[in-house]
C-alpha cells in the first residue's frame, strides 16, 4: 500500500472511531452513559463484586481515574459500593437494579444506532468489513496473549 494511500486510511480510521464513539453514547430522559461508562457497566454485567483495581487494569487507566469513573456512575445511583467481607480494606463494585435496566436501555439503543449506520453499507460492503474486523480482532488478540 502507498503511503499515501496508508495515512489516508489512517486518519479516516481515527475520524470513524471518532464519530462512532460520540454516536454510541448513551442518553435519556434520565441518565447519559459515555462509551466508556457502559462498557464499564457491561464489565460489571459479567463480573460480579469487582474491585476498583480491576476496573483499572481492565480498562488500562489509573486508579484514580477508576475512582473517578466509579464515582460518577455511584452518584447516578447505576452501581453500589460493598466492603469486602474478607478484607475490609477493598471496596467492591455491584450493578443496582437501575445500573442493570440502564444497560439493557443502553445496550438496545446502541444495537439501533449501529445498524442505522452500517444501513449505510450494501450487503457486500458490510461482508467485506465483517471479514477485515475479524481479521483485525483476532490479529490483535492474538497480540494481547
Amino acid at each position: 500500500m502507498k503511503e499515501d494511500n496508508r495515512s489516508r486510511l489512517i486518519e479516516m480510521m481515527f475520524k470513524v472511531s471518532r464519530l462512532m464513539k460520540e454516536e454510541m453514547s448513551y442518553t435519556n430522559n434520565l441518565v447519559h452513559l459515555s462509551i466508556l461508562q457502559i462498557q464499564t457497566l457491561i464489565f460489571l454485567h459479567k463480573n460480579k463484586k469487582v474491585s476498583m483495581s480491576n476496573i483499572a487494569e481492565h480498562f488500562h487507566i489509573e486508579l484514580s481515574s477508576a475512582t473517578s469513573l466509579i464515582t460518577k456512575l455511584y452518584s447516578q445511583k447505576l452501581i453500589e459500593r460493598h466492603t469486602d467481607e474478607e478484607d475490609r480494606r477493598l471496596v467492591r463494585i455491584t450493578l443496582t437494579e437501575k445500573g442493570s435496566d440502564q444497560l439493557k436501555q443502553a445496550m438496545c439503543e446502541r444495537r439501533k444506532k449501529m445498524e442505522k449506520t452500517l444501513a449505510y453499507l450494501s450487503d457486500k460492503q458490510r461482508s467485506e468489513l465483517s471479514a477485515i474486523f475479524e481479521t483485525l480482532f483476532t490479529k490483535l488478540q492474538k497480540k494481547d496473549e
